[in-house]
């Protein structure tokens, strides 16, 4: 996938565009592109940072989105400079970007979509303008679950909550978190049981820290991993206040220092605890790996897919 921010120098034929913040990559229903270029316009930053400093956590983060976006088969991903467009309005946004830069000839958006100078495009505008430059509006209606919208507000309120499988249920897959693999202190190894550690980003909304049941990917590999992974601070063996997640890759013996890991968090197992004596934290360990290695039988045995994603979605 081609990763444009900060550019606005980009220039592309025939393509189906995405419009959105895409935060949180929900349940949806994926654009068939009918052979075009998929692409993905967004902002190098969310507007409000721009124009009152605010610095909210996020769902994913930009390196996550590039990631997840990679492994739906996205072709672009376009981090437009917002600065280089606060003032642009509606109408111009749509012919000198969308259609002199894109050449779009589908443009999809939610059905509360707003745009160009003080949000005052919307998507009856952009239907209005849809004869006149000869693209497809497709307009996704927001989608419901047990009678709520599902919105990036509602996902981040469940990862509050503790709540992973409502959290899961509406993205419509596995919570994912994705880091590179760096070295920690080794105590794994001394108890038959190395795991994969990396740091998230410290805007990323978390689960409580816990021990969750989870499936791990390597870069962009398609085979399906399962794992145990502890997500906090460590207090037994360490007194660090930064946040890390540890993952026991059941069956697996690969070194995979500074490889790309996605963790996606199945099931929540129990919170982390401080134990008096490293015996009694490998003791315990050695029995949430096997409650770990139930649930993923139960899967197994389920049949459910292995597939990166759970369900089909669009933005």
């Amino acid at each position: 996938m081609e990763y444009i921010i900060n550019r606005t120098d980009f220039q592309y034929k025939n393509t189906a565009v995405a419009l959105g913040k895409f935060e949180g990559l929900h349940l949806g229903k994926k654009c068939e592109n009918q052979g075009m270029k998929s692409v993905v316009f967004t902002f190098d930053m969310p507007p409000k940072r721009f124009i009152n400093g605010m610095e909210e956590n996020v769902i994913y983060t930009e390196e996550e989105r590039i990631c997840l976006l990679e492994r739906m088969g996205m072709d672009v991903m376009i981090a437009y400079p917002f600065k280089a467009i606060r003032n642009l309005s509606p109408e111009l946004f749509v012919k000198e970007i969308l259609v002199n830069q894109l050449d779009v000839k589908i443009i999809v958006v939610g059905d509360d979509f707003h745009f160009g100078y003080e949000r005052t495009g919307n998507v009856d505008l952009l239907q209005k303008l849809s004869s006149l430059y000869g693209y497809e509006l497709r307009v996704i209606k927001k989608l419901q679950y047990e009678g709520d919208a599902i919105s990036s507000s509602r996902i981040r309120q469940a990862m509050i909550d503790g709540n992973l499988l409502l959290a899961n249920e509406l993205l419509g897959y596995p919570y994912t978190i994705v880091g590179t693999v760096v070295h920690g202190k080794q105590l794994g190894r001394t108890i038959g049981m190395p795991t994969a550690n990396i740091v998230p980003n410290f805007r990323k909304y978390l689960p409580p820290n816990g021990v969750y049941v989870a499936r791990i990917y390597f870069g962009q590999e398609k085979q399906a991993h399962y794992g145990i992974c502890n997500l906090g601070v460590k207090p037994t063996v360490d007194s660090q206040v930064e946040m890390g997640l540890e993952t026991y890759i059941f069956d697996f013996d690969q070194d995979i220092y500074d490889s790309i890991v996605t963790v996606q968090l199945l099931q929540f197992v129990r919170p982390e605890m401080k134990f008096t004596s490293i015996e009694q934290l490998s003791l315990q360990m050695h029995k949430d790996a096997n409650v770990g290695k139930d649930y993923v039988k139960q899967i197994k045995k389920r049949k459910e897919k292995e597939d990166f994603f759970t369900f089909p979605f669009t933005f």
